[in-house]
């Protein structure tokens, strides 16, 4: 008979924190208080607590459950448990910006799942009460899809039709029903604008290649968690489309949520499948907005403490070191415990860090992923339909946060993001432009060539594109680190063209000695320098009109200079295949003692968006 003792953490089981247990023959836990009441003898119960013993026994949904045992995914639904897991140390000190946090890791590391069922009366509905006419519908449908596995009849192989009708109803993480997108039932207006973007979420499923959209539209008393729904609250999105999806459906007294020992499973009100219609109408004609935690199954098993009371802040100028912070805590994942996330194990940095949620973080949801050190990781992005896609990586820039390469399915694609940069965009004015040192310094080689001349006491200005000449009193690059040469060019944060007179750019011609005014050459250079500078970096985009701060209102990414996206390219996926984002640290120039890496949120945007000519995505 074998025992093993566990200490098995809160979050995981929704038991008393940190509480300890025994697991007989590697399955019932008990609690370790109880001890002298543990009988050797097997307990048959604990089968029908994980997910497949409890769908089973749910009378609703009984064919599902039929097509779960056919498919031996039933036995993929009863693990709970990594094996060979054990973390070194608890936690991580760390200082991020200014705030002092503790992350702590995972004293065991736990499978879950989340399981999406069709009641027998949705079934029945679609003409389908047996299982003879699920495997037909099943095989209707994704035979279509995948015609070169149309002979595979081992209903075990994930290539058989109707293991892919049941694996896309499972998402690889256990999540309750508030947990499912970033909306919690309370507050409405925090993190999207709901007048022009549905609360979002993309998941990829145990099918292979086959990512499922959650929404929470609000729509009265219609609202609630969709499936593979499209549109915005009640009427179609810009583009005209309007689906209505999958609703998940309350059962009675008991709730949304049927909590198994190892994960969630919901009923739901009509089919949910991966057909073309998903694919064209719901998946590939939008754009994905991903927050960085839905990317990994392991840190959305942590999602209830993650977001944490939001609302409250803890005190940043000291390490809380209390094991169960009634806040919410900041989890550091080892990167070789983690799905979907590789890393080059022989950088220097402690793991993987996601923040906790606060309402003041400029930050998408709240939260966010910081890397401390020296790092090169490897993301598998979530599986994308068939298309042309660009990958976007929306950030919040700060001093601390350094610079990295960019590489997708292998090939370089940005050699050097610099992290620390607000939006560097044309349309902001060149008073309060980031680059505005690199925009004089271009001028200074490339416009004009200025010379002092101590006879004269004045200063000779070249004009490298022309060659013409003139004598300035003033130097016009005189403290150009500094604001004080470009606030010539500034009225009240908005450029100015008369603000630039002959106190600027503007003396006697050396061989007429007539007057000459450069003024507005000197705009119109400054202009294209502009253009030029911004060109030599990666392209960078102000933040998503639709996302906001979670202070509340409508206070939008768009209008913040310190939240931008980057593209990071472009790709083509037949959607069969898998596809991976590598970002590598670049060492920076100087020495710091607190290196940072800070990653948000992901965009995925079909060519259908980016490149459509009828109606701009912005």
């Amino acid at each position: 008979m074998n025992r093993l003792l566990l200490s098995i953490a809160a979050a995981a089981l929704s038991m008393t924190a940190s509480a300890q247990y025994i697991l007989v023959n590697d399955e019932l836990p008990i609690p370790a208080s109880e001890v002298e009441k543990i009988t050797y003898e097997q307990d048959d119960q604990f089968d029908a607590s994980l997910l497949p013993g409890s769908i089973a026994s749910d009378a609703k949904i009984s064919l599902f459950s039929q097509a779960l045992k056919l498919t031996g995914l039933a036995d993929t639904l009863r693990t709970y448990i990594y094996d060979n897991y054990q973390r070194d140390i608890d936690k991580y000190y760390y200082k991020s910006h200014v705030w002092n946090e503790i992350a702590w890791y995972n004293e065991n590391r736990f499978k879950a799942f989340t399981v999406f069922a069709e009641t027998d009366s949705a079934l029945a509905a679609n003409g389908i009460s047996n299982l003879d006419q699920l495997k037909a519908y099943a095989k209707q449908v994704y035979d279509e899809s995948y015609p070169e596995d149309a002979s595979v009849s081992d209903y075990t192989d994930r290539r058989n039709s109707l293991n892919r009708f049941v694996a896309y109803h499972i998402l690889p993480h256990g999540s309750s029903y508030w947990y499912l997108t970033a909306y919690d039932g309370k507050q409405s207006n925090f993190w999207i604008n709901t007048r022009l973007a549905d609360m979002s979420a993309w998941y990829a499923t145990l099918m292979p290649y086959g990512s499922l959209k959650c929404s929470y539209p609000m729509i009265g008393t219609d609202s609630g968690i969709y499936l593979n729904r499209r549109g915005v609250g009640h009427r179609p999105d810009k583009y005209g489309k309007q689906i209505r999806g999958a609703k998940v459906l309350a059962d009675g007294e008991l709730g949304f949520d049927h909590q198994c020992f190892n994960g969630y499973y919901f009923h739901i009100d009509s089919l949910l499948v991966y057909d073309k219609k998903t694919r064209e109408d719901v998946l590939s004609t939008e754009l994905w907005r991903v927050d960085f935690k839905t990317l990994c199954p392991d840190i959305m098993n942590n999602a209830e403490e993650l977001r944490g009371n939001y609302m409250v802040d803890d005190d940043m100028s000291s390490f809380n070191d209390n094991p169960n912070p009634v806040n919410g805590r900041n989890y550091i994942y080892k990167w070789d415990c983690m799905e979907n996330i590789q890393s080059n194990t022989t950088r220097n940095n402690q793991g993987l860090i996601h923040r906790r949620a606060h309402i003041n973080f400029w930050s998408w949801q709240g939260d966010e992923v910081n890397i401390f050190g020296d790092y090169d990781f490897t993301i598998k992005l979530p599986p994308l339909p068939p298309a042309e896609w660009e990958i976007r990586m929306g950030i919040c820039a700060f001093p601390t946060r350094g610079a990295a390469r960019i590489y997708l399915n292998g090939v370089p694609m940005i050699d050097s993001l610099n992290m620390s940069h607000d939006y560097y965009g044309v349309d902001v004015p060149f008073g309060n432009h980031p680059l505005k040192t690199e925009i004089l310094d271009y001028m200074a080689k490339h416009v004009f060539m200025v010379e002092y001349d101590s006879i004269e006491r004045s200063y000779l200005v070249t004009d490298l594109k022309t060659n013409e000449k003139i004598w300035m009193v003033k130097d016009p690059y005189d403290k150009r680190k500094t604001s004080s040469w470009s606030n010539t060019y500034t009225y009240n944060g908005v450029l100015a063209q008369e603000r630039i007179d002959k106190n600027s750019f503007s003396g006697r011609n050396p061989d007429t000695d007539d007057y000459a005014d450069w003024s507005q050459r000197a705009y119109e250079y400054r202009e294209q320098a502009l253009i030029e500078v911004v060109s030599d970096h990666p392209k960078c985009m102000h933040g998503p009109r639709e996302c906001t701060l979670g202070q509340g209102g409508w206070n939008s990414f768009a209008d913040q200079v310190g939240l931008v996206r980057f593209p990071l390219g472009r790709i083509y996926t037949d959607g069969k295949h898998d596809n991976y984002l590598r970002i590598e640290n670049l060492p920076l120039p100087y020495v710091v003692t607190n290196t940072e890496a800070q990653f948000d949120y992901f965009e995925f945007v079909p060519k259908f968006v980016y490149d459509n000519q009828e109606i701009p995505e912005e």
